[in-house]
């Protein structure tokens, strides 16, 4: 009974405390809350929550907006305008050039090929056939000079050739020895007609003294006539005998001696030099050391570059304007910035019945072998006739499904796209026919990023394809 009565009172004294502690904390609760510094705090917490909402609320309504700008682009303007702020054009470092009116001379344009100039091409090819020796032959790209030695070409001849050849031989050594007979036969003639000359001399001074010591006996009435006439008849026997041995000896002194054989046989097995016909580089090789080669076979081609011709149609009706000194402009896809000159050659004197065009042959120098055999060129010549024109550079131009268009400087930062009518090529420039006035100012660097500007809003001035 004692203990039920304990745990009664000890449960009713812990509900008392409990019951006191949830007083006292209201009580500080409600305290706190009538106090003012506190009720700011909590106003101030709610406004920074309503701003926060409201911030995150406009960052995702502006990134919708972005995004649906993004998929749906905005439609070209309708009359050709465009808007360019002045910071986007610092951006892209626009540049602008003025339309300038200008005479040129109208263009006449086709397109050539390069081919070798005439004697500038040789394909080199031994005369005889053989077997291609010696340690190497020039390689592709090689430069080789007028008269080096290409290849050796090695002859090795059948038993007949042999043959032949021993019996050649044989002939050459007989011939020398019939050469010696004849020489010496000559040698001993020679000497025989000196000595000959000599005894005539010997007797012409005797008779020529008889004769004389005939007249003064004669004249003293020594000897008579007869004799004299005897002595005179002497002498002149003798002088006739000199004349004749004097020819006689000059006569074989200038014959002369029959020189022998310097034909040299060899042997059957022979070997032939191939030189390179003319300066240049080698551009083919067909042939490798060690290789059978024929007679007239081409071993390997040279060609010399330093100065080609280009082929290229002209119509019939620009014929008549390629009189006199014409000079013509080349350009390749290889390298489209660099110009070539060249003048016309020779103008073809037949008309193709399909194409209506003759072929005209330019000469073009080309020291730094940039022209190739073979490459595509672009001619552009002058046609004699002159025309007005704007001209703008080609940069400005831009291609428009087809047509052509540029775009032309309203005020500082507004754009006109303009579509033109162009004419001839002049270099980096091109002449306008249509579509622009004299001092106009067009766009060049910066012209794509402005037609992206009047597609695309959104994107200009992001894309930059200039330099």
């Amino acid at each position: 009974m004692s203990h039920s009565t304990d745990r009664d009172l000890n449960t009713s004294a812990e509900q008392t405390t409990e019951h006191e502690v949830r007083v006292e904390e209201t009580t500080r609760r409600s305290s706190l809350t009538s106090h003012p510094h506190f009720n700011r705090i909590l106003l101030v917490g709610g406004v920074a929550l309503v701003a926060l909402f409201i911030l995150i609320y406009a960052i995702f309504l502006r990134s919708a907006t972005k995004t649906q700008t993004a998929e749906a682009p905005a439609a070209p303007s309708a009359t050709g305008t465009v808007k360019f702020l002045m910071e986007q054009q610092w951006l892209i470092r626009m540049k602008l050039a003025q339309v300038q009116e200008q005479q040129v001379a109208r263009q006449i344009a086709a397109v050539g090929r390069v081919v070798p100039a005439a004697n500038r091409q040789a394909l080199v090819a031994p005369p005889v056939a053989g077997i291609l020796a010696g340690s190497s032959m020039p390689r592709v790209g090689q430069r080789v000079a007028q008269g080096q030695t290409i290849a050796v070409i090695q002859q090795t001849a059948t038993s007949a050739e042999q043959a032949q050849v021993r019996a050649a031989a044989a002939s050459v050594q007989s011939q020398n020895a019939q050469i010696e007979v004849e020489n010496a036969r000559l040698n001993s003639e020679r000497r025989t007609a000196v000595g000959e000359a000599e005894a005539a001399r010997v007797r012409l001074d005797l008779a020529q003294k008889e004769a004389e010591r005939a007249r003064r006996l004669f004249e003293k009435k020594a000897f008579s006539e007869r004799q004299l006439q005897t002595a005179e008849a002497e002498r002149n026997s003798a002088q006739a005998t000199y004349d004749a041995a004097i020819k006689r000896r000059d006569a074989l002194a200038s014959a002369r001696s029959i020189g022998a054989s310097t034909i040299q046989v060899g042997s059957a097995n022979s070997s032939h030099t191939v030189r390179a016909p003319l300066s240049g580089y080698v551009t083919k090789v067909n042939k490798s050391i060690g290789e059978q080669v024929g007679a007239g076979e081409a071993i390997l081609e040279i060609s010399n570059l330093d100065t080609v011709w280009i082929e290229a149609p002209i119509f019939e009706r620009d014929l008549s304007r390629l009189g006199g000194n014409v000079t013509a402009t080349f350009t390749t896809a290889a390298y489209p910035n660099q110009e070539f000159k060249g003048t016309v050659l020779d103008v073809g004197a037949v008309i193709n019945e399909q194409t209506r065009a003759a072929t005209v042959v330019f000469q073009v120098p080309n020291s730094g072998r940039a022209l190739r055999i073979g490459m595509q060129a672009n001619v552009r010549l002058d046609a004699g006739e002159s025309v007005t024109a704007m001209m703008i550079p080609r940069s400005a131009v831009l291609d428009n499904e087809g047509r052509k268009i540029v775009y032309v400087l309203l005020s500082g930062e507004e754009f006109e796209r303009r579509e033109v009518t162009l004419g001839d090529e002049y270099g980096d420039q091109v002449a306008v026919l249509s579509g622009l006035n004299r001092g106009e100012r067009v766009a060049t660097q910066g012209a794509y990023q402005i037609r992206l500007q009047e597609l695309r809003p959104a994107d200009a001035g992001v894309h930059s394809h200039e330099t």
